[in-house]
């Protein structure tokens, strides 16, 4: 997601969809680091599904039904917890801790492609209001 060529990258603002279309806020433009299970896999209750109106799922379908292959989808496998979870906003409350990068990061499978590099080089190091273009991070 870090790399300027990322597919995630090349439209629209995923934080402003994030406030618009999740959350239901106004988009104070905060860095927001999402905590999410790669692949949108994900189990739910009856009950938890209906935390929220159905109106509101209407909605997010209409927006995510412009394109075969809509930007906005691949959000969605960022913010699932965000959806069902209205009383627990990421963005109010983050899921988790965070480590600081740098500190606790490894090379490992990144060292020979130079991708950790470039993670390091675009994400805001601790203390910084350096926000990652388009990212919404």
């Amino acid at each position: 997601w870090f790399l300027p060529d990322h597919p995630h990258l090349k439209s629209g603002d995923m934080l402003e969809f994030y406030h618009k279309y999740v959350a239901l806020s106004k988009n104070d433009r905060k860095p927001l680091m999402l905590a999410f299970a790669q692949g949108g896999r994900f189990a739910l209750s009856r009950q938890r599904i209906h935390a929220r109106p159905r109106s509101y799922y209407e909605r997010l379908l209409v927006t995510l039904s412009k394109y075969v292959n809509p930007q906005e989808g691949f959000w969605m496998e960022a913010v699932w917890w965000d959806v069902f979870h209205p009383e627990a906003l990421q963005s109010k409350t983050p899921l988790c801790e965070f480590p600081v990068l740098g500190e606790t990061m490894t090379r490992g499978p990144y060292a020979d492609a130079g991708i950790l590099d470039a993670i390091l080089a675009r994400v805001p190091k601790q203390g910084s209001d350096r926000q990652l273009r388009g990212s919404g991070h």
